[in-house]
């Protein structure tokens, strides 16, 4: 029996985890040891005669560790990863916890321009099963996933949109039998050795009215990174579409993104359903009537459901909520806002320890020259 609780934020209005200088692109893992949160930042310009455009100025990667009970922070932030080069491009972040969820790691890619030198890597947090990709005329793209399979961890990045696996049980590096693109992806530990991988593609981008159209797929992979299913198409109309976030629950893959029919129309939350092996279900999840975006979801301890979050609103009046999912539907009765009243939020990120489920967040502050800061907390629903 799955008893109704509001997903709202422990403590209320979260806790602070960024120092100031602002935050964006946040991720988040947890594990049995705490909690990881993970997010980038715009650099100080560099001094002068150190190269570069003169308006160049360097993103960084920072990460802080909470304790799991209280989240207060265990020490200051610290810096992880960073442009060192005018012509080195970061991509976003990527968060997972280890196999066994003594640990977890914040993971990134860096392309360099003029050789296209694609670098990937990760700072580990307690135990993490190394995992590195290293291609050397690669092309400069975004893509980035980290997750794991069986005791391994795996990596996903893109090569010029091109999709390519790293195992850090055989360290090969892997692309795929099917052709595909990704500009957005995302990764879940599955059952019996596997994950689950879902991704955006604009491989049909044009059509018949000559705008962008997006697809979400999925497809499983094997503990060595190996794709080990045929991809599905999940998105049941063409349209714009927002990247994807995964989770597994009861021996299927749930997938959500956001998606707009037209360039006027009001984004929704998707919702697909894949069991490997069978046809999908893909359904539009009643947020409500304001526009809704940027989804994350995680497994819940309830059977046969699922924790999720979105930004929600337009303009600078958007918020963060939270709700379960149960059976392909959202349960209206454990909606609660996340972020505080008042206050422009979004771009949330969920992660669980299989007994907690937490949240980062983004706000801006209203005030003039105040920067964005990240706030985390743990939902009262799970």
């Amino acid at each position: 029996m799955v008893f109704a609780q509001l997903c709202a934020a422990v403590p209320s209005e979260g806790v602070v985890v960024t120092e100031g200088r602002g935050g964006y692109g946040a991720v988040i893992a947890a594990h049995s040891g705490g909690v990881v949160v993970g997010w980038q930042e715009t650099g100080p310009r560099p001094s002068a005669g150190e190269g570069g455009p003169p308006d160049w100025r360097p993103r960084l990667a920072w990460a802080r560790e909470l304790d799991g009970a209280t989240l207060a922070p265990r020490a200051a932030a610290r810096s992880i990863d960073g442009e060192e080069q005018y012509y080195a491009h970061m991509t976003g972040l990527a968060a997972a916890a280890s196999p066994a969820g003594d640990g977890a790691a914040i993971a990134s890619c860096q392309c360099f321009g003029g050789t296209g030198r694609i670098a990937c890597g990760h700072t580990s947090f307690g135990a993490f099963p190394q995992v590195t990709a290293a291609r050397e005329s690669g092309g400069c793209s975004g893509g980035i996933a980290l997750g794991t399979a069986g005791t391994s961890s795996v990596l996903a990045y893109t090569d010029s949109a091109a999709v390519r696996f790293v195992g850090s049980r055989s360290g090969r590096d892997r692309g795929t039998a099917e052709s595909f693109t990704a500009d957005r992806t995302a990764l879940a530990r599955a059952d019996a050795d596997r994950a689950v991988f879902a991704w955006r593609t604009s491989d049909n981008a044009g059509g018949v009215t000559g705008e962008s159209s997006y697809d979400v797929l999925a497809m499983t992979l094997d503990a060595d990174a190996r794709p080990s299913s045929r991809s599905v198409r999940l998105t049941a109309a063409t349209g714009r579409v927002g990247a994807p976030a995964i989770a597994w629950v009861n021996g299927s893959a749930l997938v959500t993104w956001a998606q707009a029919a037209t360039a006027r129309a009001p984004w929704r939350l998707s919702l697909s359903t894949w069991t490997p092996g069978r046809r999908h279900a893909t359904s539009t999840l009643r947020t409500g009537r304001a526009p809704a975006m940027a989804p994350s979801i995680v497994a819940s301890r309830s059977p046969g459901c699922a924790v999720l979050s979105w930004t929600e609103g337009t303009g600078r009046r958007t918020v963060v909520r939270a709700g379960r999912v149960c059976h392909g539907a959202l349960d209206p009765t454990t909606v609660a806002q996340v972020s505080r009243a008042g206050v422009e939020a979004g771009d949330s990120e969920l992660a669980t320890d299989g007994r907690s489920v937490y949240v980062v967040w983004q706000e801006v502050p209203s005030a003039r020259g105040a920067r964005e800061e990240l706030r985390v907390a743990r939902l009262s629903c799970d």
